[in-house]
């Protein structure tokens, strides 16, 4: 049970951050602007943390050759989810984009299946799938007589969900016997050293950069510092437990993201409307009370 405390903390973290990211997207990347700035932040920041674990942790070039490019690589797949996930916040709402995270663990579930041969008991999987149920009926929109999928959304959301998978999938196959924290020196070099290579020769991000940072001035800047910073928080915390964990469990956890991200813009609609706002209809909001209680039975049959 202590890989589900560890896991738990990311999903919170993150959610935080979504709420972030979503306030700074709609505030920072309208009109000329895009997202290519909230993407160089992210990116880059990598060096500042690969710099921080190299201090501190001896013996950070003793691993393979192979394991350090593939971490490195894993860090490119991480600016490329990013890209995806900030692209769909341009044209959807926070609270319709996060709860495809959800698809997360069924990625986990077969990778880790085929490259690490992880398998789940029957409790497991019933309990998996009555999360995964009570987690889809929070991405319904109620909002609306007529329910359309909007498809460019929906395939942003489905790759960068698939890449998130198959970077938890190489960051366990390298780690396993090996440290976390070097592994995770290596993943943030690769995540820094993408960041670097996209400013040199992307010019609209290098601009849309420059210029997010030029007029969101001090409060972009302490915005961005502490969403990165739970972000990485969170993502350390969930390749800690996937170490000790299946990968699709471990995922799971994380699922619980949508549930928290409602809490907190309930919250925010209440107290902080400037920042995030949620429909309080009742039958918009009845739906989504009802999948929380779904959410927590699958819990107790997981866990039981």
């Amino acid at each position: 049970m202590q890989w589900f405390f560890i896991a738990l903390g990311a999903p919170f973290l993150w959610a935080l951050v979504n709420i972030s990211d979503q306030y700074l997207v709609l505030k920072y990347t309208t009109g000329k602007r895009g997202s290519g700035g909230l993407v160089l932040f992210s990116s880059l920041i990598g060096i500042l943390v690969a710099v921080l674990i190299g201090i501190f942790t001896p013996g950070i070039f003793t691993i393979p050759i192979l394991d350090k490019m593939l971490l490195i690589v894993t860090g490119g797949i991480t600016i490329a989810w990013i890209i995806l996930y900030l692209f769909t916040l341009e044209i959807e709402n926070v609270s319709a984009v996060v709860p495809w995270f959800l698809t997360i663990p069924i990625f986990g579930y077969i990778l880790g299946y085929i490259f690490l041969h992880e398998t789940l008991s029957l409790q497991e999987l019933v309990g998996s799938l009555v999360i995964l149920s009570g987690v889809s009926l929070i991405s319904i929109d109620f909002s609306e007589q007529k329910k359309k999928l909007k498809w460019r959304p929906a395939l942003y959301m489905l790759v960068a969900c698939f890449l998130v998978a198959i970077a938890g999938v190489i960051f366990k196959y390298v780690t396993i016997g090996n440290n976390f924290w070097i592994s995770s020196f290596w993943e943030y070099v690769g995540l820094g050293a993408f960041g670097i290579l996209i400013y040199i020769f992307v010019p609209k991000y290098r601009n849309e950069f420059m210029l997010m940072n030029r007029q969101g001035g001090r409060k972009i800047f302490t915005l961005n510092t502490v969403s990165e910073t739970l972000t990485i928080i969170g993502n350390l915390l969930t390749n800690y437990a996937i170490l000790l964990a299946p990968i699709a469990m471990v995922y799971l956890v994380s699922s619980f993201q949508p549930a928290i991200v409602l809490f907190l813009t309930l919250f925010a609609t209440k107290f902080f409307p400037n920042i995030a706002k949620e429909n309080l209809k009742g039958r918009v909001l009845l739906p989504k009370i009802i999948a929380i209680v779904i959410i927590t039975i699958g819990s107790i049959v997981l866990f039981m």
